[in-house]
């Protein structure tokens, strides 16, 4: 037992170093013209707008909230190297909204005072989709530094939902459950971007990679409130703004070997408006237009990674 024992300690002793030397040697990464990232993504997001009433008063008349909503999705980046220098990068991503609440709040005063309703409602069901398509300048590129400079055309959509009424505040009316709530709030967020990469080897094999975008964006929206029977149906209200937005995000990669790479990202993205227009569309044909005060996403995104090179 002894002798067996001394073996076992033998063989390990000279496995590990073994081991080691193989984890941390370094990797003969190829040099590829075309790489391609398989994200699978989870999502926590925020969206929120609010208007005026005629005249601007009260200055915030309805306020909409979509709050602790939670997505699962997946992201593809495909990057091509056009020559030495620069690059092309295309990407998209689709991510299924499975849970979330939303809340529908509506004001007398000034400052959102007064409030004459609410509904507290379920915001699951919907969805997020974002698209961009960039050429990218390398202006360092070395063994252990890689910096970037990007500019690009960026598209997002979100489809947010409101189901299962529940009448929290109702100074004209009953509280409780309601049924046959079925709406929708449809945006499109689009424009072009800037932005900065920067990779840095941190060992052998592993990098650290950091990313910032600034996007100039404009703003369009449909509401389709089935319940009201004013309105024209189904599309009872139309957004448009100017906005900005940033995209920021920090990731680790490891060479799994010459052609794999493996890691996680995390991305936290905001885009909000200034004031914009509310159309709202009669049910007779009438169309009334209100100041929208404001519209903002906030959004967090964590991604496990997987990228291979052709």
């Amino acid at each position: 037992m002894l002798s067996v024992a001394r073996a076992v300690s033998t063989a390990r002793s000279r496995i590990l170093p073994v081991l080691l030397c193989l984890l941390l040697s370094p990797v003969n990464v190829v040099s590829a013209a075309t790489e391609m990232d398989i994200l699978p993504t989870y999502r926590q997001g925020t969206f929120v707008w609010n208007k005026a009433g005629l005249n601007n008063s009260p200055n915030i008349l309805s306020e909409l909230k979509w709050e602790n909503l939670r997505a699962r999705g997946i992201k593809s980046i495909l990057r091509h190297d056009m020559d030495r220098r620069s690059y092309l990068e295309a990407s998209g991503e689709y991510a299924w909204i499975y849970a979330g609440t939303n809340q529908d709040s509506d004001y007398d005063g000034d400052n959102r005072t007064k409030e004459f309703s609410r509904s507290n409602n379920s915001g699951n069901g919907g969805h997020v989709f974002d698209a961009s398509l960039a050429v990218g300048w390398k202006m360092r590129d070395t063994t252990s530094q890689r910096t970037s400079l990007l500019a690009g055309y960026g598209y997002s959509r979100q489809l947010l939902r409101m189901t299962d009424g529940f009448q929290t505040i109702n100074k004209y009316g009953s509280i409780g459950p309601f049924a046959g709530l079925n709406s929708s709030y449809r945006t499109v967020w689009q424009g072009p971007w800037m932005g900065l990469q920067h990779e840095e080897r941190l060992n052998r094999r592993l990098n650290l990679i950091a990313r910032l975008e600034y996007h100039w964006l404009s703003y369009e929206a449909e509401a389709r409130w089935n319940l009201r029977a004013d309105l024209e149906q189904p599309i009872t209200n139309n957004h448009w703004a100017g906005g900005s937005g940033i995209v920021a995000s920090l990731g680790l990669n490891y060479a799994a070997g010459s052609r794999w790479r493996l890691g996680a990202n995390v991305d936290y993205t905001r885009y909000s408006t200034g004031y914009g227009t509310d159309q709202v569309n009669g049910a007779t044909g009438e169309k009334t237009r209100i100041r929208l005060n404001e519209a903002r996403w906030d959004s967090w995104a964590y991604r496990l990674k997987a990228t291979y090179l052709f």
